[in-house]
């Protein structure tokens, strides 16, 4: 059990996120999906940079690091 809960403890504090203030299995999804689509958008950025994500996403490509 641990070692499941590990990425999603060290994502939700990445993002300032200490605790889940929603109640629900549903809400608790979301709250953690959006913590990591921040966490992977910001990781992205990082290794590609802004402009390749603007442009692959105008023009509909993958982008490779």
């Amino acid at each position: 059990m641990c070692l499941s809960e590990h990425p999603f403890g060290t994502v939700k504090w990445y993002h300032g996120a200490h605790l889940l203030l929603c109640r629900g299995k549903e809400k608790a999804a979301a709250v953690l999906g959006l913590s990591f689509l921040a966490y992977n958008l910001r990781r992205a950025i990082n290794l590609v940079g802004v402009k390749a994500l603007i442009a692959a996403a105008r023009n509909g490509k993958k982008v490779t690091a």
